[in-house]
Order: structure tokens, then C-alpha cells, then sequence
């Protein structure tokens, strides 16, 4: 029996379908089982239940072999604060398992991350870390960058920002550095690879696909995958931080905060041969996986 936190985002999702997928028994820690029904079927266990409440943690840790502890936020919003979630429920996750004798952890963080308080959600990151570090448990930190597929994410903040320009042009924060696209489904791979690898025990793997891309590359190569006639124009990161705090105060949902341009700072890399040294297998380029699902 496996335990997934998190199951039904982005990355969650494709780790249950590839756990299921191999015959792995899965339960999911969801707030709402009916809705992760609808979204995962009627495979997984559900407990009702969240990371930040510790006794609905306890309770999905029962009979559990394993954990996959993907639960986290990008952005902060009432009391789901980056200190709450990805720190406070990381230790949640990390004690619960250490009471009911659970010893396998595989824990998501993202690539670059660092004690840097400066970048809240990259720090609260790495606090999350040093928790699984210090645990004692026999963990494994997945360390990805940028990650898409179906479901919310990467890709829907760049449909947002085509949608808020007006044809036929698209804006872009004019940066230079580069990212490391990795599909969720090589992502959710890599994740049951780590639970029959004991060389990845107390390992931290930088994760991303098979190529470097800047920013405008990608939005070139999602708006061909969209069949969508813009032409990218490039808007210096000075203005953009400027109107970043007042689109978060007129917009519920900007397509970008202060907090993510703060990441824009430096590229988001790593090996592009990574995962087929690691797992051994070759990671979906980003062109390729645009192509295996509905894009938003």
C-alpha cells in the first residue's frame, strides 16, 4: 500500500495512474474523496483529510508501506501559507509516518531550490527538505523543473497570459534564462522507479527533461501545438514587477505574483541526460508531450 498527498494535482494525478498502472495499491489523503473520485476513479482509497490536520494524516498512515508526499503550493492564499503547507504539512507527513512505522518517503521539491528567505515559496521548499533529511526515514527528494501535462499548472498560466494580450500579440517577461520542461508522466515514473531503487535512499535527484529552453521558446512551441497566430513580444522584467502587485489586487488569479518573478532570476537546469542516467529511460521532449493531451 502506497500513500499519495496530493493525488489530485498535476503531479499527483499521473503518479496514481502509473501507480495503479503497475499493480501498486494506492490510497490518496484528499480533502474532498468524492472529487478525487471523479478525477482518479474508484481504484485508490481515499481518507478524508488534509496535511495540515495531523490526525487524518495519522489515519491514512495505517497499513501504509510507502509515502509519496507531493502537497504543496506555488502561491499562498488566506491560511494555505507556504509556512503552513509546505513546511508544516511536510512535518505532519514526517511524523505521522515515523509513528506508524511507514519507513519509505519519497518527497517532491523543485530544482533551485535554496535557504534563501528572500524567495518564500523556494525557501518554505527547503525547509521541507531539511525536515525529510533530518527524519531518519528512508527518503528519497525528487527535485524537478518546470513540470506540465494535464491538469492545472505550468501551461495554464501561459494560456492565462494569451488570453490577457490582445491579438494578434502575446507578452512575455523578456528573461533569458532557462528551464528544463519534464512531463508529468516521466515525472510519475521516476516516482515508482525511486520505490524498488535502494540506491536512492537518502538521495536528492535534480529532475528535468531532455533539453534547455527559455521561456520564448516554449511559448513559441505551446502557441504551434495550439494552431495559434501570435507573434511573442518581449516586455523587459522591470515593468513587469511593477504591474505585478496591482494585477494582485484587481485579479483573484494574476497570471503571475511578485513571489514567481522572484525565480526568474536564474536559470532552472540541470543535466538534460539526467533521468536515463538515473532511471534509464529517455524523458518526452517538450514538443512531443504537447502533443499527448488537451492543452488549456
Amino acid at each position: 500500500m502506497v500513500l499519495v498527498t496530493g493525488g489530485t494535482g498535476l503531479v499527483g494525478r499521473a503518479v496514481v495512474k502509473e501507480l495503479l498502472g503497475h499493480r501498486f495499491k494506492v490510497r490518496c489523503l484528499v480533502r474532498n474523496p468524492e472529487r478525487a473520485r471523479t478525477l482518479l476513479g474508484p481504484e485508490p482509497e481515499y481518507v478524508a483529510g488534509d496535511v495540515t490536520d495531523p490526525a487524518s494524516v495519522q489515519a491514512a498512515m495505517e497499513g501504509v508501506e510507502a509515502v509519496i508526499h507531493l502537497v504543496a503550493i506555488i502561491r499562498e492564499k488566506g491560511c494555505q501559507t507556504f509556512r503552513a503547507i509546505n513546511v508544516g504539512g511536510t512535518a505532519n507527513v514526517v511524523r505521522a509516518a515515523k509513528a506508524a512505522g511507514v519507513r519509505r518517503l519519497i518527497h517532491m521539491s523543485a530544482l533551485g531550490v535554496k535557504a534563501d528567505p528572500r524567495r518564500p515559496y523556494g525557501y518554505s521548499k527547503w525547509q521541507g527538505e531539511e525536515l525529510v533529511r533530518e527524519s531518519g526515514l528512508d527518503w528519497t527528494i525528487l527535485r524537478p523543473s518546470v513540470v506540465y501535462g494535464p491538469g492545472f499548472g505550468f501551461l495554464d498560466r501561459m494560456a492565462q497570459s494569451v488570453k490577457l494580450s490582445p491579438p494578434p500579440l502575446v507578452f512575455y517577461p523578456a528573461v533569458n534564462i532557462l528551464f528544463q520542461p519534464i512531463a508529468s508522466w516521466d515525472l510519475a515514473r521516476c516516482v515508482r522507479l525511486c520505490l524498488a531503487d535502494a540506491k536512492l535512499v537518502k538521495q536528492s535527484c535534480d529532475l528535468g527533461g531532455p533539453e534547455h529552453l527559455t521561456y520564448r521558446e516554449m511559448l513559441v512551441a505551446y502557441l504551434e501545438a495550439k494552431r495559434l497566430r501570435r507573434f511573442p513580444v518581449p516586455v523587459p522584467l522591470g515593468i513587469i514587477k511593477a504591474v505585478a502587485p496591482v494585477l494582485e489586487k484587481v485579479l483573484p488569479d494574476p497570471p503571475v505574483t511578485t513571489a514567481e518573478l522572484r525565480q526568474l532570476e536564474e536559470d532552472n537546469i540541470t543535466d538534460p541526460a539526467v533521468v536515463e542516467k538515473i532511471f534509464g529511460f529517455r524523458p518526452t521532449s517538450f514538443k512531443e508531450g504537447l502533443e499527448r493531451f488537451t492543452l488549456p
